[in-house]
């Protein structure tokens, strides 16, 4: 028998199932260091270059990075990226235009990947395979000249294909936007 299909909040239909239960909204505020790291995962540079331009270890940035996932309760940087754009911890990025039209699955594969969906859980999402849904991933990488999947969520929001409105994560956090004043 088949588990509950995974929904994202985009979806129109029946009332969303989740495989997993939903958690208390969380946004504790990152330390400007771990905002400094943050930043440069959605420019999209790499670990290596990272470390080397603040001159910390690759281990420190990856526990780092860690942390900030624990902090707003997401996994992946891809996630720790949207969650900070969701929060207004991270700036939001210039509107940028998005050359030609954007499939409804090219859509619904950017928001999975900002969500924290794993590449099996995409799959299992849209009904393909996994290796289908690394390439979608790729192709949609491809498309818009995202470095990598944090890069791909920047460039979501830029494009404006992402925004505060996807606020349920796929650890089953929910985001929550700070109010304006």
């Amino acid at each position: 028998m088949a588990g509950p299909r995974l929904t994202t909040p985009s979806q129109k239909g029946p009332t969303a199932v989740s495989a997993r239960p939903a958690r208390v909204p969380a946004t504790l505020p990152l330390t400007p260091a771990q905002l400094r790291i943050v930043r440069r995962i959605a420019d999209g540079e790499s670990t290596a270059t990272i470390a080397t331009q603040l001159s910390i270890t690759i281990g420190t940035i990856n526990v780092q990075v860690q942390h900030c996932g624990q902090k707003l309760g997401v996994t992946g940087r891809a996630a720790v990226v949207h969650a900070c754009f969701v929060t207004g911890q991270l700036p939001r990025p210039e509107k940028a235009v998005l050359p030609g039209v954007l499939s409804k699955a090219e859509a619904e594969t950017w928001r999975m990947v900002a969500s924290g969906m794993t590449s099996l859980e995409v799959a299992e999402q849209a009904g393909i395979s996994r290796g289908d849904a690394l390439g979608r991933i790729r192709a949609l990488r491809e498309r818009v000249r995202a470095d990598n999947d944090p890069h791909l969520v920047k460039l979501g929001w830029s494009h404006e294909v992402l925004d505060e409105s996807l606020t349920e994560m796929a650890s089953g956090t929910v985001l929550r936007a700070p109010v304006p004043r």
